[in-house]
């Protein structure tokens, strides 16, 4: 005989509950279906753009903000052929072509930059040079401070070099000779030197006046069987005359005073 066991109500409804909850769990609900976070290319449109005056990889850095930034929108420059080849919406195509305008334009001339450098050896030795009578008058303000500041008597120009050059990053080299009375100005002494000028530039000091920035100037020179160099970095107003600076051969003093013209 066949016996049934009774279940109580209660207890069939918490198996239902039970089987319910599992069923639940192992269910995997589809995903949402997300939207496309580009567009689709049937919206864009592609132009060249002509570069006339400046640097087209330059300018693509500054008008690639002006982009949509969606997916499949892109610039490309062309120094070779000065274009800017641009695809996006025509709305972000107007308004690169309306910087463009602004923005590729000539620039302004760059002056040339004139250095101008007198070496002037100065002494205590009779005879040895008489800046009233010998130096150039340029130099005459400027040997009458140094009589004020060094303790030297005379002050003969050894050599002047002038070096036309424009905003480098270079470095700029040369040599030559000059020459030292020590005196006896029948036979003066050779005086070989060799100058270096590095990273030239021109910018504007507070004022808004142009000065011609020397990242590294050096200046070296051998008489007597003595070596003196000089060697500073420096800002020089437009026809600033400075005293870079000095070193002692012996019982003498190589004193470098550096000019700079903008020469237009």
């Amino acid at each position: 005989m066949l016996k049934f066991m009774k279940i109580a109500p209660t207890a069939l409804v918490l198996i239902l509950t039970f089987v319910s909850a599992s069923f639940a769990q192992t269910t995997t609900p589809s995903p949402a279906k997300s939207e496309p976070d580009f567009v689709t290319e049937k919206g864009f449109k592609s132009k060249v753009f002509e570069v006339k005056y400046r640097d087209a990889f330059n300018l693509s850095q500054v008008l690639r903000q002006l982009g949509s930034g969606f997916k499949g929108a892109s610039m490309s420059a062309s120094t070779e052929f000065k274009t800017l080849t641009v695809r996006d919406f025509p709305e972000n195509l107007a308004t690169i072509e309306e910087a463009l305008k602004r923005l590729d334009t000539p620039a302004a001339p760059r002056p040339n930059i004139e250095l101008r450098m007198h070496v002037l050896v100065a002494s205590n030795t009779p005879g040895a040079g008489d800046p009233a009578a010998q130096l150039p008058a340029e130099l005459k303000d400027v040997v009458t401070q140094l009589h004020g500041t060094l303790n030297y008597k005379n002050y003969e120009l050894a050599a002047t070099v002038v070096q036309r050059l424009t905003e480098t990053r270079n470095i700029l080299q040369g040599t030559g000779t000059g020459e030292v009375s020590m005196g006896n100005p029948a036979a003066p002494m050779a005086m070989p030197y060799q100058y270096q000028i590095n990273s030239v530039s021109l910018v504007q000091n507070t004022s808004g006046a142009p000065t011609v920035q020397i990242g590294d100037f050096s200046f070296v020179a051998n008489t007597d069987n003595q070596r003196a160099q000089v060697q500073t970095a420096l800002n020089l107003r437009d026809g600033e005359k400075v005293v870079v600076g000095t070193a002692t051969i012996r019982s003498r003093a190589l004193v470098i005073v550096l000019t700079a013209k903008l020469v237009n």
